[in-house]
């Protein structure tokens, strides 16, 4: 019998209140079975599946998909299934005729296919369900989920890690040719991308325990996700990452760009060769790391306090990846350029400016007067495509980078309140300074305890649990009503008072009855987590009272877990 492993991380007990708002174009809301893909939720709502049937007590939000963490231990998971996101089957088997089935035919036809607001959801995407556990070992503990733009990661509090998915890997015209020009690769067995007979088995549609290299118990407290890249952080403060290779952004060395996995000794043990992207490997020259974060293409790690020397009592913040938009806060001249042939995310389709190993960040390395937790060190970061947010442990609220596409998406207010667009110099549109604000000028006396950021709108949650959104709403992910007081209603250009929380006719107040639990932010949605208990039913708003179909089909609500065969599709 193997001995047992020591636990080292605890799965949070508090369970919570979700409140949804925005597009549920993918089925993202966990608004259940009915809804299509053009409804948009106006303000915060109730969400019943997360709040009532289950006992929610974490949410990974991503782009188009997400998971839950429940008290009974279960990860559930709902939205988008595109390479098998989700980890379950979005499919039903039928035994006569021993063939898989399409949701939408087991849910028979649509009754209104011309309705405005677009074509039917599949209730088995929109709400939640438990993943595949059939690879989980009996027993297993989770405490915590976390999500990129198509993967999903489940942490057990013995260390362990289970995935599943895939990541997106944009290469040229002219390399691996064989493919079409955007993939998506097998994300957790390498050698699916070298092997053309592999091709179907990209994707990694159920949950399976990532191997570490060098170990069966790699200790890790904490996972970090960015669009197609992972970090985790182990117990004795090292960092591994793994995921798309096409930028450069991994922080790692490796002895070819893809390894060399046609070695025919890896053909049956993909995990034989650990250098390679979608196996972890150990960022370079990190240890004494306390806390990891990404963006989308780029991360921090934030060490512990140092012991001695001149920096004694100071945490180190260290850096790497895209930096076209100054999004690490490192100046253009301390970055590389990258030849990423018709990427999407770089400026001019062809090649971005990264920081390809870990670099120390001025700007946020704390310096403060107390030995264990630096007034200035950082309490939490949160990056978008083009700039980052941060939280010092003194409340201070920081960002930089440039949203060039949105400019005062960013949040950056002066001590009047006015918004501050970066400048930028004429013919060079990605070489200004990063903008560091204190997002606080807006309130007197506001100290920040949380961030978010999604693909351009972000929330923040004062210590006082008042929760302030601000960014894009196009799609209402910001949950301001409209008419707003805006000029431009699709876009709130400084954080502003969520007012649905707060206490009647007490809107400079505190957040009624405890603390924010959560704040997530996706590409054009948001969720909040609050206190169990904290609203009566129709405060707040909630999902009986959004606008309900027309028309009553057969839906996954109709079937039990044991009549839903196990797979992906």
């Amino acid at each position: 019998m193997p001995p047992q492993r020591e636990i080292i991380n605890r799965a949070p007990r508090e369970a919570m209140d979700v409140y949804i708002v925005g597009a549920n174009d993918k089925g993202q809301l966990c608004m259940g079975p009915g809804y299509r893909e053009g409804k948009i939720v106006q303000e915060p709502t109730r969400n019943p599946y997360l709040s009532e049937d289950h006992q929610t007590v974490a949410i990974a939000v991503g782009n188009n998909h997400c998971l839950a963490l429940t008290a009974d231990n279960r990860v559930l998971s709902w939205g988008s299934n595109t390479h098998g996101a989700l980890g379950r089957t979005t499919r039903m088997w039928q035994i006569g005729n021993g063939r898989w089935v399409p949701w939408n035919r087991v849910e028979g036809e649509d009754p209104d296919p011309d309705s405005p607001e677009g074509p039917r959801i599949d209730s088995i995407l929109q709400t939640p369900r438990n993943i595949n556990s059939i690879a989980i070992k009996p027993g297993t503990v989770f405490t915590q989920v976390a999500v990129t733009d198509h993967a999903s990661f489940a942490l057990t509090e013995t260390g362990e890690v289970y995935g599943w998915g895939a990541f997106e890997y944009h290469v040229g015209e002219n390399e691996l040719a064989r493919f079409e020009n955007v993939h998506r690769f097998y994300a957790f067995h390498p050698y699916h991308s070298e092997w053309p007979e592999q091709r179907p088995l990209r994707d990694q549609p159920s949950p399976l325990k990532i191997r570490f290299p060098n170990t069966d118990n790699p200790q890790i407290v904490q996972i970090a996700c960015g669009s197609n890249h992972v970090l985790a952080l182990s117990k004795s403060g090292l960092v591994y990452s793994w995921g798309t290779p096409d930028m450069n952004i991994l922080g790692r060395r490796f002895l070819g760009r893809r390894g060399n996995l046609r070695d025919r000794r890896y053909r049956h043990d993909p995990y034989g060769n650990m250098n390679h992207p979608f196996a972890p490997g150990l960022v370079a020259n990190l240890a004494n790391i306390r806390y990891v974060a990404c963006g989308a293409n780029f991360s921090f790690a934030v060490t512990k306090p140092l012991t001695r020397g001149n920096r004694k009592g100071e945490q180190l913040c260290y850096v790497w990846g895209q930096n076209d938009d100054l999004q690490t806060t490192l100046p253009l001249s301390k970055a590389t350029f990258v030849e990423t042939p018709e990427h999407p995310d770089a400026p001019d389709g062809n090649r971005m400016r990264v920081v390809l190993y870990p670099t120390e960040a001025p700007w946020l390395s704390g310096i403060g007067h107390m030995d264990d937790e630096p007034e200035s060190a950082i309490k939490a970061i949160s990056g978008a495509l083009r700039y980052g947010l941060a939280i010092r442990r003194n409340g201070w609220g920081e960002a930089w980078g440039n949203e060039h596409e949105m400019p005062n998406a960013m949040g950056v207010v002066n001590q009047d309140n006015e918004p501050l667009i970066p400048a930028v110099p004429p013919g060079n549109p990605f070489a200004q300074a990063p903008q560091f604000a204190g997002w606080h000028y807006f309130h007197e006396n506001c100290r920040w305890d949380q961030v978010a950021t999604g693909r351009q709108h972000s929330i923040a949650v004062d210590q006082d649990g008042r929760i302030y959104v601000w960014g894009s709403n196009e799609h209402n992910q910001c949950g301001v009503p409209r008419p707003n007081g805006y000029p431009n209603i699709d876009i709130i250009d400084r954080p502003t008072l969520l007012q649905n929380f707060l206490e009647p006719g007490n809107q400079a107040g505190p957040l009624r009855g405890g603390n924010t639990l959560f704040v997530g932010a996706g590409a054009r949605y948001s969720m909040f987590g609050l206190a169990k208990g904290r609203f009566q039913a129709g405060e707040g708003g909630n999902l009986d009272n959004v606008e309900a179909p027309a028309h009553e089909w057969r839906s996954i609500l109709d079937f039990s877990d044991e009549e839903v065969e196990v797979g992906g599709d």
